[in-house]
């Protein structure tokens, strides 16, 4: 029975995540990004050494790469829902283990709720569907917290207490060839806060340290290893600039302040976020439950380490989302004043209905810039009203009335996606790609389109633009792609050769134009403030 449930939640879960997964173009920069490099590594063989654009990216190691090559190989790069299906299995995978958690620590029917929870909580939705690390990593971290909580639950002798520590010392690893040694700074430092809160020091032996630690190194250490030999610029790079200056300085220009998160975090978990003060009051008053401790701790660390971080941006908080879920489960199945959550839940949906019908007033520059988004606003208004409404007078079917506004959300917002990202150059691709031939050359101007690459697949030539692409272009030579104005304007009047396509912002190719009076272009296209032009 209970595999019944396990497999009608995944099957549940996987829809859910995957409606209209291929309803929009790669959205840049992150997307197109990050199916770039593993397309280039299908294409060059090379799965040791990520590069963007042909040239070298050392931000983030490769494993995220590597599923998303695997399913390149097999799809395609040009197939959306293909690229988004990597994702949409880690956040399967993470409500999964969050409700087998649930159901052997709470019951069933918390296991059930907390993955209902967690997967309708609009920022982890939208996450599902979106190509970047942050659900990978997300969903290892929480493989490891359960790993490790699970093993301290069997006795000493048994031997599930070394499988679950060596499972918590595999996600590790894996998280680590996610998104580098952040991994090991949520997880490490929440096992000892909570170690020392609770006074578990000496349940936490044996852990297998020995052992464990080879595991570890087994699977974390060979990629770092074999890039480091063919690479002697990586380790500076990757350790210094992108792990220890990135939390501690702006070099990457990401800077927010302190409490950055906490609205982050409230407006994250809609339309669960009324419920969320009192799950947290009601696990730290009961202190007889440790797993209360462990999930308030995990939570809170996660809050703390990236709110102290001098680089921010709204997926990093991801994390605290399954924790959260559990305890929002464990107090709902057992709440008692359940006319007051009702009132609050109300209450938030009327403050959220009033948001979105006044939104030309709170977002002026939103409605203005993308006016296709005003239906999708008030449908969402039409949502919270009715919803705020049921559950204002039938309280006793407060779950059921949360979970169908959680649903109802996540599918407005599916369909609203297209307008929300910013416009891509696919149109303007297809133009490309219909007409050009193997000789001609395809060209970026003063600006470098993440998915320009992807869609043309191929690594395309960019002018006087480097951006993320500075470091790779100092270590080895790419001047044969990577070039100036000058060595443009040379190939420009170059007439023994194919056909030049050249995308760049219609201002900068008119500011280009002033800057260099003799040159005439002719215009095959434009789109979102883009020109498609040519010789």
């Amino acid at each position: 029975m209970k595999f019944r449930v396990f497999a009608v939640l995944a099957l549940i879960l996987l829809s859910f995540f995957s409606f209209k997964l291929g309803n929009r173009p790669l959205a840049t920069p992150d997307e197109g990004r990050y199916v770039e490099i593993p397309r280039e590594m299908v294409v060059s063989g090379d799965w040791i050494t990520p590069r963007l654009n042909g040239v070298k990216y050392f931000e983030k190691p490769p494993l995220f790469y590597w599923c998303e090559a695997v399913a390149i190989k097999i799809f395609g790069a040009q197939q959306e829902w293909a690229m988004r299906l990597i994702v949409v299995l880690f956040a399967a995978i993470g409500c999964l283990a969050t409700y087998l958690v649930g159901q052997r620590y709470y019951g069933e029917r918390v296991g059930f709720l907390s993955a209902i929870i967690l997967s309708t909580s609009i920022l982890y939705f939208c996450l599902s569907r979106l190509i970047i690390l942050d659900m990978a990593v997300s969903v290892l971290v929480t493989l490891g917290f359960y790993s490790f909580y699970t093993a301290l639950q069997h006795p000493t002798t048994s031997k599930y207490r070394r499988i679950w520590y060596y499972a918590f010392y595999a996600c590790c690893a894996l998280g680590v060839l996610t998104k580098g040694i952040m991994t090991l700074a949520i997880l490490g430092p929440a096992i000892v806060l909570w170690a020392i809160s609770t006074k578990h020091w000496q349940n936490l032996w044996p852990a297998y340290l020995p052992t464990g630690i080879l595991l570890f190194l087994t699977i974390a250490a060979p990629w770092h290893i074999l890039v480091s030999l063919k690479n002697p610029e990586f380790a500076h790079k990757y350790f210094i600039v992108e792990h220890f200056l990135r939390y501690t300085s702006t070099v990457h220009l990401r800077y927010q302040p302190a409490w950055f998160f906490i609205p982050i975090l409230l407006v994250g978990f809609l339309p669960w976020t009324s419920l969320l003060p009192q799950s947290i009051c009601n696990a730290y008053k009961d202190n007889s439950n440790t797993l209360n401790r462990f999930l308030l701790i995990w939570s809170g660390w996660v809050l703390l380490f990236f709110s102290l971080s001098n680089s921010k941006l709204i997926p990093y908080i991801l994390p605290a989302f399954p924790p959260l879920s559990l305890l929002i489960a464990n107090y709902v199945v057992h709440m008692k004043e359940v006319k007051k959550q009702a009132i609050g839940f109300s209450s938030l949906c009327l403050i959220l209905a009033m948001v979105g019908i006044f939104s030309e007033y709170f977002f002026p520059e939103l409605t203005a810039e993308k006016a296709a988004l005003k239906p999708y606003i008030y449908t969402l208004c039409v949502v919270f009203l009715g919803c705020g409404g049921l559950a204002y007078f039938s309280a006793r079917h407060l779950l059921s009335i949360m979970t169908v506004a959680g649903v109802s959300t996540a599918i407005v917002l599916c369909l609203a996606s297209p307008f929300m990202q910013r416009p891509s150059l696919k149109p303007l691709i297809d133009i490309i790609n219909t007409y050009r031939y193997p000789e001609d050359k395809v060209i970026s101007l003063m600006s470098y389109y993440q998915d320009l690459p992807v869609y043309t697949n191929q690594i395309v030539t960019v002018v006087e633009a480097r951006g993320e692409l500075e470091f790779g272009t100092t270590v080895e030579d790419t001047s044969k792609w990577m070039i100036s104005e000058k060595e443009f304007l040379k190939l420009w009047k170059q007439k023994k050769q194919g056909k030049l396509w050249v995308i760049g912002r219609q201002s900068e190719i008119e500011a280009f134009t002033k800057r260099h009076a003799g040159f005439k272009y002719k215009t095959i296209s434009h789109d979102s403030g883009n020109l498609l032009i040519t010789r």
